[in-house]
């Protein structure tokens, strides 16, 4: 007998086996996965919202100084941080040119009156003359001529002498009011222009927070308006008020400026610190605020999954969300307090599923 004929009877024993264990092995559940969601209880939000900005503090006044005339700056009297009066003498340029300058008009002015002076008198006593009939009228014209243009130099030689006389005073450069000085652009023995900035000066006792608000937010945001400001480098709350909102964008943030004045700038001790801006206003009545992963979008409008806990299921609820951020939206119509809303896992949710509380969130609004 062949080897082959011998298998067949182990084979066909071998497959039976197999049949029957299969047989007996227990069915697979194919009853419906219930799966986890996370969701939050609506609470309407109270009796106020808040909006927060990024800020910055700057002063509100600061300019750049300058001298009014060129030369050669000889000493400079202050540094960075230095706080400064009225009038204080911060920077000189080197006194000689102006000196000579002034020397130079007081002459030509000396000269100017000299000659005047003596014209004055040849027209007197040639008005005399003509009375007399010893000198014509053209003699007594020119005389008269010759006196106006003497007075025109006189009065152009004292006009350059009252320039040389204030020019001679630029030489100091003095600080408008008080204030403390926030930078230095030049040394002493550097040759100036007139106009080149020397210090920049900056007014402590009027303080304003500068901010950029973008475009679906500044509509909200009105001259006048209140606020609170956080500063970053520690607990310290001041408050402001909008004092100014720029009526044009940023050409490349696409956001606007929006300026807050201090109401009480002693508490600031640096400019240029970080804050936050926070702006409070009553809340529309039965609004809720809900994370943006709640939110799900599809091409005939938006929805939230609302879970009925005693049923144990998801169904869909059709909103209208406005004032949409990067992380939050309110809802105002289509929700009722004290509803759950599912806050993850909504992408494989379907319309009646079974689902199961996983965790309980806070209260999201404000």
């Amino acid at each position: 007998m062949s080897k082959s004929r011998l298998l067949l009877p182990i084979v066909g024993l071998s497959f039976v086996s197999l049949l029957m264990s299969a047989c007996s092995r227990p069915e697979i559940d194919t009853s419906e996965v219930i799966r986890p969601v996370r969701v939050v209880e609506l609470q309407s939000s109270g009796n106020t919202s808040e909006e927060s900005f990024p800020g910055q503090i700057e002063p509100r006044l600061q300019a750049s100084l300058s001298f009014q005339v060129g030369g050669k700056l000889i000493n400079r009297l202050v540094d960075v941080g230095d706080r400064v009066k009225k009038d204080q003498v911060l920077a000189k340029l080197d006194p000689q040119d102006l000196s000579l300058a002034l020397q130079a008009a007081q002459a030509l002015f000396d000269a100017a009156n000299m000659e005047y002076v003596q014209l004055k008198t040849d027209l007197e006593r040639a008005k005399t003359l003509k009375q007399k009939n010893f000198i014509s009228q053209a003699e007594l014209d020119r005389k008269q001529l010759a006196q106006d243009a003497a007075a025109s130099r006189l009065t152009q030689a004292r006009a350059q002498l009252g320039s040389q006389s204030n020019q001679k005073q630029y030489g100091d450069l003095r600080a408008p009011n008080d204030g403390v000085v926030s930078k230095v652009y030049a040394e002493a023995g550097q040759v100036l222009a007139a106009g080149q900035p020397v210090v920049q000066w900056a007014n402590e006792n009027e303080v304003q927070v500068s901010m950029a608000v973008p475009e679906r937010r500044v509509a909200d945001i009105q001259v006048g308006q209140g606020a609170q400001v956080q500063l970053w480098s520690g607990a310290e709350v001041l408050s402001a008020r909008v004092r100014e909102v720029s009526p044009l964008a940023d050409p490349v943030t696409r956001t606007f400026a929006v300026l807050l004045d201090v109401s009480d700038p002693k508490k600031v001790s640096r400019f240029g610190m970080s804050a936050t801006v926070v702006f409070r206003k009553a809340a529309e009545a039965n609004v809720f605020k809900l994370p943006i992963s709640s939110l799900v979008a599809e091409h005939s409008g938006a929805f939230v999954w609302v879970f009925d806990e005693a049923k144990g299921i998801v169904s869909k609820r059709i909103v209208k969300p406005y004032d949409v951020s990067e992380s939050s939206f309110l809802v105002k119509d289509g929700l009722n307090n004290g509803e759950l809303i599912v806050t993850a896992g909504t992408h494989v949710l379907n319309e009646g599923q079974k689902v199961r509380r996983f965790v309980e969130t806070g209260d999201l609004s404000q």
